[in-house]
């Protein structure tokens, strides 16, 4: 898909606007629904972030950075369907 890679290059959570930010504490068993290999140590992570999730993406599934952030950036933007 190279039409993607120019917006998964330049997707980066801003903190004003990083939605799973200001929601992780009510979204954990979304994610681990979502990816089953997360702990519950992940997901109760206090500082939980799209960033930090992208990591741990990254730890849990040995996923490069830019599939880890993909996956995270489509899991934002459901989140967001979801509301509308």
């Amino acid at each position: 898909m190279p039409a993607l890679e120019p917006a998964i290059e330049q997707w980066k959570p801003d903190v004003g606007h990083d939605r799973i930010k200001q929601e992780w504490t009510e979204i954990s068993d979304k994610l681990r629904r979502r990816w089953r290999k997360l702990t519950w140590d992940d997901v109760l992570f206090k500082d939980g972030s799209a960033e930090y999730l992208a990591r741990v993406l990254q730890d849990r599934y040995g996923m490069d950075r830019r599939e880890a952030l993909l996956q995270v950036h489509e899991f934002e933007s459901q989140m967001q369907a979801s509301t509308l």
